[in-house]
């Protein structure tokens, strides 16, 4: 994700032509002198050349202390001039150089710089003294000439990447031509340019290091030395991989020629190591020969690699018009100095998506401004580009519905903001009325309570409430005749259904549930991924479920948890625990009086944020929490009693984009614990049912697997099971009231299980993260079950 700061890797240092003179040119090693050496047809004849060269200096010398007019006006005219000893080179060529012409003076110096400028033309070993011969009427001028053989073979010795025919086709020098100085000269540029484009500048004068010419057989071997032989790999910068890890990854090597070809391979390979292997990123690399170590003679030299891990330099918020810079940055766990891993910055990018404020989050890397690249040429600024959403909803509705069943008119308004003022803080207000019902609430969140590092680990949250329903249920009696309706006579009445009760038209209980208080929570950040809480909940709550008079309850009703309509005992034989059972468990507050209910919790848990990597949709990542909440006299409760709580869930990528999550939970409790705090199971859980199962304890098991359909992952399909226990703890047999039949144990454990799938939908448009439809087959059926958001 992090690329090199500079585009790729470098050279170590200033690009250095080791014995390059001054303009850069590396100095050919082609030359006059070197073309004897190597050649034995022009030491037999050194002798004599040398006796012509003295000849025609001390004539030069002479010419230059005589006078210009003297020479004009006693020289002879030249009354001839031509050529000898060319073989191949045409005659035409050479006199096209000659400057010499019959009819002028004869002027040495003319005859000097004609030499000069035949041997220019490349195609001559050497010359020997001109003849200049005593002629009527004038001089006759020869120049001798000693060819170049003809070129029969070119041979290429010393290379070892570069293929002979590749170097053979940069030339112009070919087989069938007479050698010539000036083409090989030009070969040779090529041939070092050719080499400097392929990665081998800055090693070698000249990559050509000798010339051959067999002037026998016209063969001509060229020497090539591509690169510098390696002697050492060094390893320094800030590497943080030790080199012991590094070499072995590495292309170049002791007794390998250089080249950046290999420095290049050597970058791409410690990429694949850093990233793949180490989950690092590398953020500069510098390479190449070691100018100390070059020994021109051997040809060798040490390489030093300058490797360095990316570090932030900087952190960049852009894009962001409400939320403050703080809000963002407190969310990015890598900071200044820090080592820049692909899973640190994917972990921060995950961060700032499960804050919801943003609809678009990504970084771009950049390199730091030179100064800083000047102290750690791994400096990186990341650069958090995002795009804010809205983040505030307000609601308000209206509704009726009649009968025994319905809630009434109703109104309702609410308002929820979890960015308020840009500050990450969250506010939210619901109100409810209607005639059966009223819903207050108002809560507040700060997630990070201040500035500092160290109050930054804390939390706050707090919510006032004031929460009532009413229900109406139907009653049943066994009395006959006149007494069933008779005003002046009482009439036991139970809400039980049975074969041996007649349902009284007309009358029904009613089932009231109220609750007020007020709850405080404080977490504190003890890691990255760990929060501690501790929270404060006090609360009045009151029951009543009354019939009218002359009616009453007989036996020990209703001692009932209240529900929706047909509610509570709908499907009492299945073991809900939702009748007025007698446990020690369950304590009867049904008097109409209020309960003083103050507790006190703590929980251990993962912060969802920080181990799923999509708290919404997670496709990868784990959760678990512990909670444990405490209620007892001496904190001024009515109750004593304990809950415990441990869930966990994980979740596992597989296939190609699929998700396989696993969920289990188990709840426990002590004590007698009021009806409205004991453990529940709706469709929401179990969803192959639609009851609503009531227990002190209850465990449940639930996978699922989750297959997007749409590429951007707002709709996709869900296979699942789920399987759920509870009891409610010291619970005698439940008995009919009018035949005192056995009809449930609710103090035994009781199972259900379902099998399904579903379809998930997500409108970000409306707020709405994965709108839930499940079709679930259970032991009694088939349902269809709702809900905002995934099951787990």
């Amino acid at each position: 994700m992090v690329a090199n700061t500079r585009g790729g890797p470098k050279r170590r240092g200033p690009a250095t032509r080791y014995g390059a003179d001054a303009t850069g040119v590396r100095p050919l090693i082609l030359s006059r002198k070197i073309l004897l050496m190597t050649s034995s047809l022009w030491g037999a004849r050194g002798a004599l050349q040398r006796c012509a060269g003295i000849v025609l200096t001390l004539a030069t010398i002479v010419s230059l202390l005589t006078p210009a007019q003297a020479i004009s006006a006693t020289a002879p005219p030249i009354v001839s001039v031509d050529v000898s000893g060319n073989v191949h080179v045409p005659t035409a060529t050479i006199m096209n150089v000659v400057a010499a012409k019959p009819g002028q003076p004869y002027d040495p110096k003319v005859v000097q710089a004609d030499l000069q400028r035949i041997f220019a033309l490349g195609y001559f070993a050497d010359q020997a003294a001109p003849l200049i011969r005593q002629r009527p009427g004038g001089i006759a001028i020869t120049y001798r000439v000693i060819e170049n053989p003809v070129i029969t073979k070119v041979n290429f010795q010393g290379n070892t990447h570069v293929p002979a025919d590749t170097l053979l086709a940069l030339m112009d020098t070919s087989v069938g031509q007479v050698l010539n100085t000036n083409t090989m000269r030009q070969d040779f540029l090529k041939i070092n340019s050719y080499y400097d484009r392929i990665g081998y500048a800055g090693q070698l004068p000249s990559h050509v290091t000798n010339l051959d010419i067999n002037s026998q057989s016209g063969a001509v071997t060229l020497d090539i030395k591509e690169g510098l032989t390696i002697t050492a790999v060094n390893i320094a910068g800030d590497p943080v991989l030790p080199a012991a890890l590094i070499r072995p990854v590495l292309n170049v090597k002791p007794g390998v020629e250089y080249s950046d070809a290999l420095r290049d391979k050597d970058y791409q390979a410690l990429q694949t190591l850093y990233q793949d292997k180490f989950n690092l990123i590398l953020g500069g690399f510098e390479g190449g020969i070691d100018a100390t170590t070059v020994d021109p003679k051997a040809g060798t030299a040490a390489v030093t690699y300058d490797i360095y891990v990316a570090r932030v330099g900087l952190v960049q918020i852009t894009g962001n018009t409400k939320t403050k810079d703080q809000v963002i940055r407190r969310q990015l766990a890598l900071q200044p100095g820090q080592i820049v891993t692909k899973a640190g910055v994917q972990r921060d990018l995950e961060r700032l998506n499960n804050t919801q404020f943003f609809s678009k989050v990504d970084v771009n890397p950049k390199p730091c401004p030179d100064e800083m690249q000047k102290k750690d040429p791994g400096c990186v600024v990341l650069d958090w580009v995002v795009v804010e959403q809205k983040t505030a909803q307000a609601s308000i509705g209206a509704g009726y519905s009649g009968g025994i069943t319905g809630q009434g008119l109703y109104g309702t308004i609410g308002y929820n903001d979890n960015n308020l003022h840009g500050t990450g803080n969250g506010a939210s207000f619901q109100f409810e009325r209607g005639a059966r019902s009223y819903v207050t609430q108002a809560s507040v969140t700060i997630p990070y309570v201040g500035n500092s590092a160290k109050s930054q680990r804390y939390s706050f949250g707090a919510t006032i409430f004031a929460n009532g329903n009413t229900y109406f249920y139907p009653v049943y009696t066994t009395a006959v005749g006149n007494a069933a309706t008779d005003p002046t006579q009482p009439v036991p009445v139970t809400l039980l259904p049975s074969n041996n009760a007649a349902l009284l038209n007309g009358v029904v209980a009613t089932s009231t549930a109220k609750t007020a208080g007020i709850s405080l929570q404080v977490g504190r950040r003890m890691s990255e991924t760990l929060l501690a809480q501790i929270g404060v909940n006090a609360e009045n709550v009151t029951n009543s479920t009354t019939v009218p008079s002359p009616f009453f309850f007989q036996s020990s009703q209703p001692n009932i948890i209240i529900g929706p309509t047909p509610g509570p005992l709908s499907n009492l034989t299945a073991n809900t625990g939702s009748f007025g059972i007698q446990a020690s468990s369950i304590a009867n507050i049904n008097t109409g009086q209020p309960y003083r209910l103050n507790s006190l919790s703590f929980s251990l848990g993962s912060i969802a944020a920080a181990t799923l990597d999509d708290i919404f949709n997670p496709r990868r990542g784990q959760t678990v929490s512990f909670s444990e909440t405490v209620s007892t006299p001496s904190i001024g409760s009515n109750f004593s009693f304990t809950q415990s709580t441990l869930d966990a869930t994980k979740f596992f990528p597989i296939l190609k984009d699929s998700t396989f999550g696993v969920h289990g939970q188990v709840r426990a409790s002590t004590g007698a614990i009021p009806p409205s705090a004991l453990f529940t199971f709706s469709d929401q859980n179990l969803r192959g049912y639609d009851s609503v199962y009531y227990g002190t304890d209850t465990v449940l098991g639930q996978i699922e697997l989750r297959k997007p359909v749409t590429a951007d992952r707002k709709f996709s399909v869900a296979v699942f099971a789920d399987e759920g226990g509870w009891r409610v703890r010291g619970a005698a047999p439940l008995l009919d009231p009018y035949t005192n039949r056995i009809i449930g144990f609710p103090g035994n454990w009781s199972y259900l299980g379902d099998v399904g799938f579903g379809l998930r939908f997500d409108v970000p448009q409306l707020g709405l993260h994965t709108i839930r439809i499940d079709f679930a087959k259970g032991t009694n059926g088939n349902h269809t079950s709702f809900g905002i958001g995934q099951s787990f």
